[in-house]
């Protein structure tokens, strides 16, 4: 595959051998799953994103905090990717995941590259109803890696909240610049400060962490800050 290049304003990966170089948007997400182990080489190896990780290992902690056993969980992965957070839900010994995400190219390579991750593969747009799902009784719903402005709206996560039976726990995290009191003027037009003032105004907030998403393109630190609650 050759060595990985990100530009410095964060907005193309360069991939390939010497003479056949190519050239993708780092948010092109078709054409980099097209490629097998390539999202892992740009985002993982090359950028270093720990979102999946983190947001499972909260997770994790908070399931161990309640006494509730992972295998009895029915998690909901949204904005599920080609499976690298289901991976780490599997990791912690959840017993049933499902997968929604926009993208069809993500279905393809989860079924790929980490066949019977999920037991299903919902593959519908985020933003509107989520009716292939409502047949599902999620005890989680966990957003690995896919909040923020351009991934999952604020109503998409609100109404895959909404497929929570009471007692329901979810987990994901933002940038700081969508954090509730925001002054960045993209973050406050996202909706997502908000949102999140009214959902943690009317869940109970189980655990928070600050942690380092990824690098950026200019070798610069993004961080995040991941949420675990309950209704």
């Amino acid at each position: 595959m050759g060595a990985i290049r990100v530009s410095g304003d964060d907005r193309f990966v360069e991939f390939g051998p010497p003479g056949r170089r190519r050239q993708l948007r780092l948010h092109d997400y078709a054409g980099i799953y097209a490629e097998p182990g390539l999202y892992e080489r740009i985002f993982i190896d090359e950028l270093d994103m720990r979102s999946s990780y983190e947001v499972a290992a909260i997770f994790g902690r908070t399931l161990r905090q309640l006494e509730r056993d992972p295998a009895d969980q029915y998690v909901l992965d949204l904005g599920a990717g080609n499976g690298v957070g289901g991976a780490a839900l599997r990791a912690l010994g959840v017993g049933t995941v499902i997968a929604v995400d926009n993208e069809p190219a993500a279905a393809v390579a989860a079924a790929r590259d980490r066949p019977g991750v999920y037991e299903d593969y919902v593959v519908a747009d985020l933003a509107g109803p989520h009716e292939g799902l409502r047949a599902h009784r999620f005890t989680a719903i966990v957003a690995l890696s896919a909040i923020g402005i351009g991934h999952v709206p604020p109503d998409a996560l609100g109404r895959a909240l909404g497929l929570l039976d009471p007692g329901g726990v979810y987990a994901f995290a933002v940038t700081p610049t969508l954090l509730p009191g925001s002054r960045d003027e993209a973050g406050r037009a996202s909706g997502y400060p908000a949102f999140l003032e009214e959902l943690l105004a009317n869940s109970t907030e189980l655990a928070r962490r600050t942690y380092v998403h990824r690098k950026l393109g200019d070798g610069s630190d993004e961080e995040a800050v991941a949420f675990v609650g309950s209704f």
